[in-house]
């Protein structure tokens, strides 16, 4: 694998040198925005601000993915994310919604978030980086990471065209990932590639431990009364919907009249059935969406961000889906030329699952 180390200060370097060798047109990178973290576009490379106090900031607002879904034009964008992040773009590209000779991918390891209004509220005392031992500190005190970081076993920058490697103290190792992420790094003058090896399985293990223990925690879903006691609160608002990156449908089922019954249709549902709940669909929107992103769901914990009656959605969408992603042998995000289940076609395949 081809790579440099760097100072973390000498990204901002790097990131210019991508703008101004015109490997990309623009860039899509954190920035701090008072106590918080928030994405911007930059096109001239002046306008790059130093990225070490935001890129790896334990903190999440957007999937960066969702900025730029849809992404079908010339220009070249460069996206500096997390990994879940970058996985999601990587089934967007699957999925036509992005074309993937546009796009250059550059994952950052992450340690976990916090949700936006937790990060800012004690953005002195969380810091720019938090490993395992500062989050439980921070977890003794009130200051919970995101449930969907704390079951995530994929937090490392190994996916897309450039992986940003954090190491101790202030060093960071930038890697091309791809053929097209080493011919982007080698454009920036500045920077000398060389072979590198980079091990990280130990590390990989004691997330993926970390990880299995938290979900496992986790309360189960076991019926459908329990998931209808579940989703009690839901008013059918749809922003998990809007803020899923993998969610895409130029013509959403639950905007048409069946989907989304008023006035006079929800009455002749009534009565054709005698009586229907309200909102109307709760269960079948979930249900939906569910099947919808079964195989394409990073985990990335948007749709519980976006609720806006706190219904922790991570325990429904991410292990659902991890179910369904484990009968298929499928890990989204992990390779772009790796087909979709769903669009590929084996007879019987399924055969010794259902046994």
């Amino acid at each position: 694998m081809k790579g440099v180390e760097l100072k973390s200060g000498d990204l901002e370097g790097l990131f210019k040198g991508l703008l101004d060798k015109k490997a990309v047109d623009c860039l899509v990178l954190p920035h701090r925005v008072g106590n918080n973290v928030a994405y911007m576009m930059v096109t001239d490379k002046d306008k790059i601000e130093s990225p070490v106090p935001a890129i790896f900031a334990p903190s999440f607002s957007v999937n960066a993915a969702n900025v730029v879904k849809g992404w079908l034009i010339k220009e070249k964008i460069g996206i500096v994310a997390k990994p879940c992040e970058i996985r999601a773009a990587i089934e967007l590209i699957k999925l036509k919604q992005m074309d993937k000779e546009s796009v250059l991918l550059i994952s950052v390891d992450c340690s976990g978030a916090f949700k936006n209004q937790d990060y800012a509220d004690h953005a002195e005392e969380i810091g720019d980086w938090v490993d395992s031992a500062k989050i439980e500190e921070l977890k003794g005190k009130g200051i919970a990471i995101r449930e969907a970081c704390e079951i995530c076993d994929k937090r490392l920058a190994d996916v897309g065209d450039i992986g940003i490697v954090k190491q101790d103290g202030d060093n960071v190792v930038v890697v091309g990932i791809t053929d097209m992420g080493v011919e982007a790094l080698s454009a920036i003058e500045d920077i000398s590639l060389e072979d590198k090896d980079i091990d990280r399985s130990g590390e990989t293990e004691k997330i993926a431990a970390e990880a299995k223990k938290k979900k496992e925690a986790l309360p189960e879903i076991s019926s459908v009364e329990a998931l209808e006691e579940f989703l009690r609160d839901c008013i059918v608002c749809k922003n998990c919907r809007e803020m899923c990156p993998v969610c895409y449908c130029k013509e959403c089922f639950f905007e048409q009249p069946l989907g989304k019954p008023v006035g006079g249709d929800l009455l002749n549902i009534a009565e054709l059935r005698g009586a229907i709940a309200v909102p109307a669909n709760q269960l079948m929107y979930h249900l939906t969406r569910v099947y919808h992103v079964s195989t394409t769901c990073v985990g990335c914990g948007a749709c519980e961000d976006a609720c806006p009656k706190d219904i922790p959605l991570t325990r429904l969408y991410p292990v659902i889906a991890e179910k369904v992603q484990e009968i298929f042998e499928y890990v989204p995000g992990k390779d772009v030329e790796e087909p979709l289940p769903f669009t590929t076609y084996e007879e019987e395949e399924l055969e010794d699952k259902l046994r």
